[in-house]
């Protein structure tokens, strides 16, 4: 029986990991290579942060647990639009799944964990102003015996600078690149710093962290980052830019060697990634695509952003967008990829005809994978559709999107209203690719080898494994047995228990509203809303 530790990379990718191990940049990250078993982590579609890192805690997909993007409708019939928290998250988390069998968690900077599940253990949830964390961690004074214990601990470093994060996102100068890298290597250290002090005074059997700093740095600095993109010649400053990069990968892998030493050897260790990443080069305005096949209709005074404007700045995410009597299908956020089909007496009066939806959605999705083309080269710009059938399978469904679309260069798309429908970006910035990472070591596991692509799924039932817990038998994923011996698989049988116990839609206290509007102004900040 070990211990385990999640080691979690927000974004994190072999394009990246890879190059800085092959130069020395990650001393730590090698040996853990070398002794550890490595996979491909394939995330959910759309590979994003918060149905991602879901699945990965809860063994189950968006559809069962609850979690479709970062803001979805209240109900099937609902035209309301809410934020995702804890409330949303309906499935059973491993947090809980070890405490049924005596053993006790710690979950820090997990996103859809505010306000924090009331565990044996403790709390402090991802994505909470500083003004919150307080109010919504566990147990309720968690933060104040930090703050009396932990020295040098800074509550307001646990949560992202909205003003710094927006003015690097729309185009900081340059030289505010150092600061800015600087803060995420301080919040990485501050998350890593409670961790170190709970697991010394408060120590549990599974903890779990999320660094989230790797996931920021890709996004704006991308070019910096992927080997293949650096410069024949480079110039000083991008050198000086990329130094400032493997600053904060030096810093992980520090951090990393620290959980290592703290831990211990007989402690299993899964360093995992929600997503991969990779390099985006335009935005297709989906929604001005919809309006030039006659599916949309704006609604009267909605502004157009400028030809030239390429930042992300927000502009609307709301339903207020569009006139729905004469709209049929619409997205409402740059991150989920989404298209709902407007259908008559699903939410409202407007819409087709509900006879006509399998139609319809047939006709939409050959457009879209055949007709919605470059206008200079006339290559495809959409390679997926799914239906909500085929990724969101499953109770929670008829909440997602209707399609969920995969772009040539695995991006985002726009929802807001443009002369264009396709526009270059000046520079290449980062975005998600479904391919993650997953590196194990620990009590029989191999050393060295390198397995087939696993899931995200996969992760929470080869944790309680490796505790020596039984498997939930709902768990829709499986214990990845290839990444230990034989001879310990044989002394170790896979035991199936009972399955997850239900969560009820929105369990636990109300957040308070002002922390929700402070979310909203990261996401925006952030880009993944508009």
């Amino acid at each position: 029986m070990s211990k385990v530790v999640l080691f979690g990379l927000d974004g994190a990718t072999y394009t990246v990991l890879d190059d800085l191990v092959a130069r020395g940049m990650m001393p730590t990250l090698a040996e853990f290579m070398r002794t550890g078993v490595r996979a491909k982590m394939l995330s959910v579609k759309p590979p994003l942060t918060p149905p991602a890192w879901s699945t990965l805690v809860t063994g189950r997909t968006p559809g069962h647990h609850g979690v479709t993007g970062f803001f979805q409708y209240d109900a099937p019939d609902s035209l309301s639009i809410q934020l995702i928290s804890s409330r949303q998250l309906v499935a059973e988390t491993i947090w809980s799944m070890v405490n049924r069998q005596g053993k006790r968690a710690g979950s820090l900077n997990f996103v859809a964990h505010q306000p924090a599940p009331k565990i044996d253990g403790w709390v402090i949830p991802g994505w909470v102003s500083w003004r919150w964390i307080r109010r919504l961690s566990h147990p309720s004074t968690l933060i104040d015996k930090l703050k009396a214990e932990l020295p040098g601990f800074d509550v307001k470093s646990l949560a992202i600078d909205f003003e710094e994060e927006r003015k690097a996102i729309v185009g900081a100068p340059i030289d505010d690149y150092k600061d800015w890298v600087g803060l995420h290597i301080n919040r990485e250290t501050q998350w890593f710093n409670v961790m170190k002090h709970q697991m010394l005074h408060d120590p549990v059997d599974l903890v779990g962290v999320v660094y989230d700093g790797v996931d920021k740095l890709q996004h704006l600095l991308w070019p910096y980052l992927d080997p293949a993109l650096t410069p024949a010649e480079p110039d000083a400053e991008f050198l000086r830019i990329r130094s400032l990069c493997w600053d904060y990968f030096r810093n992980i892998d520090n951090l990393l060697k620290q959980t290592m030493e703290l831990a211990g050897p007989n402690t299993t260790i899964f360093i995992c990634s929600d997503h991969g990443f990779t390099g985006s080069w335009e935005i297709l305005f989906i929604n001005n695509w919809l309006e030039e096949r006659g599916y949309l209709t704006w609604k009267e005074g909605t502004e157009a952003v400028q030809d030239d404007n390429q930042e992300l700045e927000p502009s609307f995410y709301r339903l207020s967008a569009f006139d729905l009597t004469r709209t049929k299908a619409y997205a409402l956020t740059a991150s989920s990829n989404g298209i709902y089909i407007s259908v008559k007496g699903r939410k409202d009066e407007n819409g087709i005809p509900p006879e006509e939806y399998e139609s319809f959605r047939r006709k939409l999705i050959d457009e879209l994978l055949n007709e919605c083309v470059d206008p200079e080269t006339g290559e495809k710009l959409i390679t997926n559709v799914w239906t909500r059938e085929e990724i969101f399978d499953g109770p929670m469904r008829d909440i997602a999107p209707d399609l969920t679309l995969a772009l040539r260069d695995y991006g985002f798309v726009s929802v807001r209203r443009n002369r264009r429908m396709l526009a270059k970006r000046p520079q290449i910035l980062g975005t998600h690719h479904p391919e993650g990472v997953l590196i194990a070591r620990g009590p029989g596991i191999r050393q060295g080898a390198v397995i087939d692509d696993v899931h995200l799924l996969d992760v929470a039932p080869t944790a309680l494994y490796a505790m020596g817990l039984s498997i939930p038998a709902d768990l829709q994923g499986r214990v990845l047995n290839e990444i230990y011996t034989p001879e310990y698989l044989e002394a170790h049988k896979v035991r199936r228990g009972e399955e997850t116990k239900a969560v009820a839609a929105g369990a636990g206290t109300d957040a308070p509203g002002d922390e929700e509007a402070e979310i909203l102004e990261k996401l925006k900040a952030l880009g993944y809303i508009e």
